[in-house]
């Protein structure tokens, strides 16, 4: 969890040491959406920010320990459902 402008951001942090399952990006199903923002309700309610602006952001990693590696923030990656 961090905080921007008042905003509550949830951060996914995916790595790949290759593409042979698909890029990191990639790599987060529509059910671990779902249970991402499950826990962030939860986050939420537990601390009375319910009204607080949120987003999900990605942290994608690409080529993890080779000297190709590709980090990548991806800011809104997806809605809350």
């Amino acid at each position: 969890m961090a905080e921007d402008a008042g905003a509550v951001i949830f951060v996914e942090v995916k790595a790949r040491r290759t593409t042979k399952f698909g890029a990191a990006a990639e790599a987060i199903p529509i059910w671990k959406r779902r249970r991402i923002a499950a826990m962030a309700l939860d986050y939420l309610a537990r601390h009375d920010r319910l009204n607080a602006a949120s987003r999900f952001d990605v942290v994608a990693i690409d080529g993890l320990g080779s000297p190709s590696e590709l980090v990548r923030v991806i800011r809104d990656a997806f809605p809350a459902f």
